[in-house]
């Protein structure tokens, strides 16, 4: 499997296990329905597992909206890249021993750190000498 597919299948996991998760939920509520007893006759004419497959399928299709907004993002070149793979990164984590955040790359794995970005802002270097030269310079080869 190439570093993309890897990318991809983390990438929408969680949507597809979400989806069998309100499948499951959804067939285990009409079970119940079907079974005698209190706990069928209360559910009897209640559309809760409908409602189960319902829910399912719509947070596993916001999830998979929302990875795909992050793949078009990452293609345009707006979010960040694994240098090694080029595959998206993930959400910024605490690193191990308290070396500060750190992103895994979802294609190879790899951990990069994200310190070297401590300040957002170019701070201009103060001049160390405040004349002007006397000559004026001839070449600047």
């Amino acid at each position: 499997m190439s570093y993309a597919g890897r990318m991809y299948r983390r990438m929408f996991l969680p949507s597809v296990l979400t989806l069998a998760a309100g499948s499951l939920a959804a067939a285990g509520a009409k079970a119940v329905q079907e079974m005698p007893g209190q706990a069928g006759m209360l559910s009897l004419y209640s559309n809760l597992p409908a409602w189960l497959f319902v829910a399912g399928l719509g947070i596993a299709l916001f999830l998979a909206a929302v990875q795909l907004i992050r793949i078009r993002l990452w293609e345009r070149g707006a979010l960040a890249a694994c240098y090694v793979c080029g595959c998206l990164l993930g959400a910024p984590r605490s690193a191990p021993r308290g070396l500060g955040t750190a992103r895994e790359c979802l294609g190879c794995g790899k951990v990069h750190g994200t310190n070297h970005r401590i300040s957002t802002q170019v701070v201009p270097l103060a001049v160390a000498v405040q004349d002007t030269v006397v000559t004026p310079v001839r070449s600047v080869r």
